[in-house]
């Protein structure tokens, strides 16, 4: 427990440091963010410092490695002592990591080029799905099962289906935080109160080893995971204090991909495949907007939106960014509600 606490805290503090440095660092070297053209109301923000998702990683990173230097052991008081790092939920990490490297090629070529065009969407495509491919074999090497689990008791068998929708759960949401992220804080705030409620549902599962040790690796049964989930939402707490509005840095591609990836790879991890439909519906009803408005758009020449992703749409209808901030906060709280709920549920049903 103590080392959840040391973990989130030294992530905050670490995030919120490196972020203030960055910020001054990334202004002198004339490292912004271009803005995308038809997106004329956020011309205030051109310029901004971008790829601040570095320092979430690195403040994930410094939270994860330094809760395991311990410095005090029950009965023995004062000691310091490395508790070994385990290598699997070490693994989860560093994919993430390797999907965020895709996010930092496409800012930098953005950076250089000074404009809101970075990888071409078919090589970046084809990254991602390269990443979620390895992940998804090395969940299948860990001999998960091809169940697609709703709620640890309750899911169907997918068979290979289930190795393939994998990838497509890490790409689809990876692009979907992504696309989510074109306001300030909004990403980082959200994620920050999804890693939250995740980090309850897996130190639960800590406590309760016998029965959800039937739906996952053994390895993830233990506080390790959850040391790394606090990490996380430590890491997003501390960015959150300079990209809330008005942003002085952005997370940018680096940051969206890193995160992105993260949450299915964490659920799935859990034996909790179908809980990301609620951690992450307020990245996934981002993506639907586009998906329909492309769609409406080519079969009947007409917008369903001003503009897409929706939350343009409501800055086109009015809205302050702050209002459309916090509301889109609270649609997040509540399907993370109902998602504890049914995971809950769940133990009740079946747990017991």
């Amino acid at each position: 427990m103590i080392a959840i606490i040391v973990s989130g805290a030294i992530s905050f503090l670490f995030v919120i440091l490196s972020t203030s440095i960055g910020v001054n660092y990334f202004k002198s070297r004339n490292i912004g963010q271009p803005i995308q053209e038809e997106v004329v109301f956020h011309d205030h923000k051109k310029g901004t410092p971008t790829m601040g998702g570095v320092f979430i990683i690195l403040g994930t990173y410094a939270g994860y490695i330094l809760s395991h230097i311990n410095f005090w052991t029950i009965g023995q008081g004062f000691k310091i002592e490395l508790v070994p790092i385990n290598s699997v939920i070490l693994s989860l990490l560093l994919f993430g990591t390797l999907m965020a490297s895709v996010g930092l090629i496409d800012d930098f070529l953005k950076v250089r080029k000074n404009r809101n065009l970075g990888l071409r969407a078919r090589n970046k495509i084809f990254l991602q799905i390269l990443v979620g491919s390895f992940v998804s074999l090395y969940f299948y090497n860990l001999d998960y099962s091809s169940t697609f689990y709703f709620f640890s008791g309750f899911g169907f068998e997918a068979g290979f289906f289930k190795w393939i929708l994998i990838v497509f759960l890490i790409v689809g949401i990876t692009n979907s935080t992504n696309l989510t992220d074109g306001l300030d804080g909004l990403v980082a705030g959200s994620s920050t109160v999804s890693f939250g409620g995740i980090l309850i549902i897996s130190f639960w599962i800590f406590r309760h080893p016998d029965y959800y040790i039937n739906f996952m690796n053994s390895e993830m049964v233990g506080l390790e995971l959850s040391t790394l989930i606090s990490a996380l939402a430590g890491s997003t707490l501390g960015f959150l204090w300079w990209n809330t509005n008005p942003a002085k840095i952005i997370m940018g591609d680096v940051g969206s991909h890193f995160i992105g990836a993260m949450f299915p790879i964490i659920l799935i991890s859990l034996g909790a495949d179908g809980l990301i439909f609620f951690f992450c519906f307020l990245y996934i009803f981002e993506a639907l907007s586009v998906i329909l408005q492309v769609s409406s758009y080519k079969l009947k020449q007409k917008r369903i939106f001003k503009m897409t992703p929706i939350h343009h749409h409501f800055e086109m209808s009015n809205w302050a960014e702050t209002t459309i901030i916090v509301r889109f906060w609270i649609i997040n709280g509540i399907f993370i509600v109902m998602g504890l709920g049914l995971f809950y549920g769940d133990w009740v049903l079946f747990g017991n």
